[in-house]
């Protein structure tokens, strides 16, 4: 038997051991730094993946807020126009209520999308100007109308809140000179003529030319002499003391109390400094006065409300339900009313305070002239320069503001109020709540009814109703051509701010800008 050969076995040296126990050490930490990046990364991709899908959500919801703003404001025209009083007429009309584009209608150019979703009716909408200067006849508006009533819904968890300023209701930067020039009675109808002209030079400018139907060629543009640079800045003080009176009055102190003079000295300053060049000569924006000496964030946002701070959950329950009543229901109705922040009186209403800033009454997007049913009182008492003494002019002011929230009574002019004996019902069959009228004015004439010693003419001096006339009447009008609406989106943590600028052209609400803004 022939004998195998022995095999031998070579140990290896400690030397190569240790290298290939190396090479594998590394190749696990290796493996362990990529699987450790992959987590991180897939972690910081869904993060970044929820948030964007969250602000996407906030975007869409702030969309659909704008649209129940452009809505809003649709209704109120086609009911200001009796599309209501005729189907025939209302049928037709139903298009435009949908998102307020021109092209609703069918004969305007095609609209314009804003942000994905958002449209606009283009600038080449056809029809004329709903009224410029001395405003439509057959169109009023007041603070009791619905688009006047602050927005709020929930949609798709996002907490949605708004509210509406026209722009007839505050003072217009772009118009601040020609509020303050002294004109004399033969140039009264020259100087609201002026107006016109430079209402529809600010609609080009803000890209809807056509807005104001004029023939006449614009006029040069001559800049103010020092008096009516003065008596802007005269306009603009008693503006911003009227503003903090109120504040501080209601219990809204300041942190540090705004100085009128400073502010208004600065302000005045810039639009004349932006006037002088016609390449900024149109004010776009009011967010350009925040950055000015004396205007703080108090006074161009207001105080902060003390009895709100730290009541979140009941504002977002507030929230949640006053959206679907004002949506709903008809305005004026009582339920309504107290959810809009009023209270109910015998006589009438009164709105709850609530803080205000400069962004309250003032604006850069307006025909130039005061809506005398939708104006605060502050502005009111800036524009009544016939009344140095600060406290007559703000009794006065606020006067005929209270005017407008007491309910209709019966006369031989005004249609009687409907008998509140007959009680209708919904679907479901609960009661709805009955309309209330509410006072409001139709012409200048009828500021005469607020008391009954305004035209008292017996005395030497003037009347109180002449004293309004000469400071008031040539810049007033009792409808709106344009609106505000800043829309604010909740959701967790997270705070998405939009603000849509629309303005009324005939049959149509054209949108003139739209913008969102993360906070």
């Amino acid at each position: 038997m022939k004998k195998l050969p022995a095999i031998s076995f070579q140990r290896c040296c400690p030397r190569q051991e240790g290298m290939a126990l190396f090479v594998v050490l590394v190749l696990v930490l290796v493996l362990t730094v990529l699987i450790t990046q992959l987590v991180f990364v897939t972690k910081i991709e869904e993060r970044i993946s929820r948030n964007r899908q969250g602000y996407v959500s906030l975007s869409y919801a702030l969309q659909a807020g704008a649209r129940q703003v452009l809505q809003n404001l649709s209704t109120d025209l086609m009911e200001d126009l009796g599309y209501f009083d005729d189907e025939a007429l209302l049928d037709d009309a139903l298009a435009l209520v949908g998102g307020g584009g021109s092209n609703a209608g069918g004969t305007g150019a095609p609209g314009t999308s804003l942000d994905g979703g958002l449209t606009a009716g283009g600038p080449n909408s056809s029809g004329g100007a709903a009224g410029s200067g001395s405003g439509n006849p057959d169109r009023v508006d007041t603070r009791h109308d619905s688009w006047a009533y602050p927005l709020a819904e929930s949609i798709n968890e996002v907490q949605v809140s708004g509210q509406i300023i026209d722009g007839e209701s505050c003072i217009d930067l772009n118009h601040i000179f020609d509020l303050a020039a002294l004109s004399d009675e033969e140039e009264s109808e020259e100087g609201a003529e002026e107006l016109d002209e430079q209402g529809q030079a600010a609609a080009e400018a803000a890209g809807v030319g056509g807005l104001f139907d004029s023939e006449e060629d614009l006029d040069e543009y001559h800049a103010p002499d020092q008096e009516t640079m003065d008596e802007a800045e005269i306009i603009l003080q008693r503006l911003i003391e009227a503003v903090i009176d109120y504040n501080m009055e209601f219990g809204f102190e300041y942190y540090d109390v705004p100085d009128p003079g400073t502010a208004a000295a600065s302000i005045v300053t810039m639009v004349y400094d932006r006037a002088m060049d016609e390449q900024t000569r149109r004010i776009r924006s009011l967010d350009s006065i925040r950055e000015l000496d004396g205007v703080s964030w108090e006074l161009f946002n207001g105080p902060t409300d003390p009895e709100l701070e730290g009541e979140e959950e009941q504002e977002d329950d507030f929230g949640q339900s006053i959206f679907d009543a004002i949506s709903s229901q008809i305005p004026g109705g009582m339920e309504i009313l107290q959810q809009a922040g009023f209270e109910l009186l015998d006589e009438g209403v009164s709105q709850l305070p609530t803080p205000i800033g400069l962004r309250h009454v003032l604006t850069v997007n307006s025909s130039g002239k005061i809506n005398l049913n939708t104006t605060r009182p502050e502005v009111l008492i800036a524009l009544l320069r016939s009344f140095e003494d600060f406290d007559e002019a703000k009794e006065i002011a606020w006067m005929i503001y209270d005017h407008g929230n007491q309910y209709q009574i019966e006369d031989e002019d005004d249609a009687a109020i409907p008998s509140t004996d007959t009680v209708e019902y919904d679907e479901f069959g609960v009661p709805l709540e009955e309309m209330q009228e509410f006072q409001h004015f139709t012409r200048f004439e009828q500021l005469r009814d607020v008391s009954e010693d305004w035209g008292d003419e017996s005395g030497i001096e003037e009347s109180i109703f002449e004293l309004l006339k000469q400071d008031l009447e040539d810049h007033t009008v009792f409808s709106s051509n344009y609106f505000t609406a800043t829309i604010e989106g909740t959701r967790e943590d997270r705070v998405l701010s939009g603000r849509i600028v629309c303005a009324r052209k005939d049959h149509h609400i054209v949108v003139l800008s739209w913008r969102e803004v993360r906070r």
